[in-house]
């Protein structure tokens, strides 16, 4: 026999996972924007480095955020 899921649970079940899919997504690909603002920080001329070195901290924040939820 098999086991009853309420339709409710079902949905709930399928809505989680596309959830955590998408999550995982988005760390990727915060990951690779951090990984390419460093190497953009790298190359960057004198009067770019601070708008580069702010764009990576900020990219970085939101990656630890991220982080802490999955």
């Amino acid at each position: 026999m098999g086991e009853v899921i309420a339709f409710e649970e079902l949905v709930r079940m399928r809505r989680r996972r596309v959830a955590l899919a998408v999550h995982a997504r988005c760390r990727l690909i915060l990951a690779d924007s951090v990984a390419a603002a460093r190497d953009g920080l790298v190359t960057a001329s004198a009067a770019e480095r601070p708008v580069r070195l702010a764009r990576l901290r900020k990219l970085e924040e939101l990656e630890e955020y991220a982080s802490a939820f999955g």
